[in-house]
């Protein structure tokens, strides 16, 4: 059960990056590049502190950012990525 009350939180948290990509449209590379950093972190935080596990918070935070980007880009054709490719 943790681990999907785990999964549930980091998507909203990747909607709030997303959210914050869009917003911040007219900034550098860098700038989305550190904002994925601080995210990504943000989701190990909140998997540690839930799982009480490392390996099982970095297993869960990789596969539910590579789940949330892949289905973003899938239906967006404004991914976060073509922002950093530009």
């Amino acid at each position: 059960m943790n681990l999907y009350i785990t999964f549930l939180l980091q998507m909203i948290f990747w909607s709030f990056f997303t959210l914050a990509g869009w917003l911040s449209r007219g900034d550098s590379t860098e700038f989305h590049w550190l904002l994925f950093g601080v995210f990504l972190y943000l989701n190990l935080l909140l998997a540690f502190k839930i799982l009480q596990s490392k390996r099982n918070g970095v297993m869960i935070t990789v596969a539910g950012a590579t789940l949330y980007f892949l289905v973003e880009a899938a239906f967006n054709e404004t991914s976060i990525f073509l922002f950093a490719l530009k």
